[in-house]
């Protein structure tokens, strides 16, 4: 199907930055200005600065234009995966999966876990922490284990990283979760880091890549931003 010359140029001022646009137009103005002195001498006076000014305009107006493309390609990425609602679904099988059982199981005061940490040193259940990775390679479980260890590094040295089985009525296999005693204070505080988020990476990865693999020369530096863009939206 043709397009009519008239659609074309519509198309083109809607999708033309407006901010970029102006700097590029005053620039050919002063351009055309700077040419008519040099040609007719009018007006009569010195106009060397129109030479500078317009070479300013244009190099500003074309960085504008590259940097509102580039982000407009950059942040389309985050748009796409919101129709995957990614986020929505790891936090909804986090929530029903391990967060409400766990939190049901430590609400109960004859609950058996309440007897396994009074032995850990007598600690009492205090609350709980849930932390989310902010870097791309804080999401792989393998690092996990590592990361939680240094709470057990803070500066108070008494405290302790420990795991315990929560046993849950109608599962068949128990919740283990970690718990940072310190026997000190007779407190204790259920972490995890929730391994299903270790999925954003490969996802952000999928979407960095989508609409840049069959374009020739796809610039790495677009592929990264688009990754980290779709990481932080996630997260």
């Amino acid at each position: 199907m043709n397009v009519d010359p008239k659609t074309r140029w519509k198309i083109i001022l809607r999708a033309w930055p407006p901010v970029g646009a102006v700097f590029i137009l005053l620039s050919f103005l002063v351009t055309a200005l700077w040419l008519g002195h040099a040609v007719t001498g009018w007006p009569n006076r010195e106009l060397n600065w129109l030479e500078p000014l317009a070479g300013i305009l244009a190099g500003t107006g074309a960085f504008l234009l590259a940097a509102i493309l580039i982000f407009r390609r950059v942040d389309s990425a985050r748009a796409q995966t919101d129709t995957y609602s990614l986020s929505r679904g790891l936090a909804t099988g986090y929530y029903f999966n391990f967060l409400r059982p766990l939190v049901g199981a430590l609400r109960d005061p004859s609950h058996t876990v309440h007897a396994k940490l009074d032995s850990m040193g007598g600690c009492r259940l205090v609350g709980m922490l849930i932390g989310i990775p902010q870097a791309a390679e804080d999401f792989d479980p393998a690092r996990h284990t590592a990361l939680l260890g240094t709470l057990g590094r803070g500066p108070d040295s008494s405290f302790e990283l420990a795991d315990v089985e929560i046993a849950v009525p109608g599962r068949p296999r128990p919740i283990l979760a970690k718990v940072v005693l310190c026997p000190s204070r007779k407190a204790a505080i259920v972490v995890d880091i929730p391994t299903t988020l270790s999925v954003i990476v490969d996802f952000a990865e999928f979407f960095a890549r989508q609409e840049l693999e069959d374009a020739a020369g796809a610039d790495d530096g677009v592929v990264e931003a688009r990754k980290e863009i779709v990481t932080v939206s996630e997260t």
